[in-house]
């Protein structure tokens, strides 16, 4: 008896089978085993890992939300120009926050932490804000000194 070989697995089938008994697989149009070569296989190409450009942000994925380096940057200016530094480190607080919210609004950025960028962006004007209302009452408060 002259079998049919399945391509797939090799099996020997009857002459007449339409599908291998062994795997499935369809038998139709099949020569005879004898006159087949048998199948090269070929490995697949090695997979290449492939690594982002640097200065991009990771991509989006399902994790949690991460800070982003200019809003870290932008929460220590702020945290600064409460105590010490005043408008000059709130000035760039608020361009950095701000750079962040632009990039998460326009969809650059979805894994980024809207939240903490507007808590970063609020912080710097509301040390923009006390720092301008001392400056008003130390030049008032000398002001009625003088009369």
């Amino acid at each position: 008896m002259n079998g049919v070989s399945c391509p797939k697995c090799g099996a020997a089938n009857p002459p007449n089978a339409a599908f291998c008994g062994t795997c499935g697989t369809p038998l139709a149009a099949q020569q005879p085993a004898a006159s087949q070569p048998p199948p090269v296989v070929t490995p697949p190409p090695p997979t290449a890992i492939q690594t982002p450009p640097t200065g991009i942000y990771p991509p989006a994925g399902p994790g949690p939300k991460v800070l982003g380096d200019k809003t870290k940057w932008a929460l220590g200016l702020g945290a600064a120009s409460l105590f010490c530094c005043g408008p000059i480190t709130g000035i760039i607080g608020i361009i950095f926050a701000k750079q962040d919210m632009d990039e998460i609004a326009a969809g650059r950025a979805p894994q980024l932490d809207e939240g903490w960028a507007k808590a970063a962006f609020y912080l710097n004007i509301a040390a923009l804000i006390l720092f301008i209302g001392g400056l008003c009452m130390f030049w008032g408060s000398r002001a009625m000194f003088r009369l």
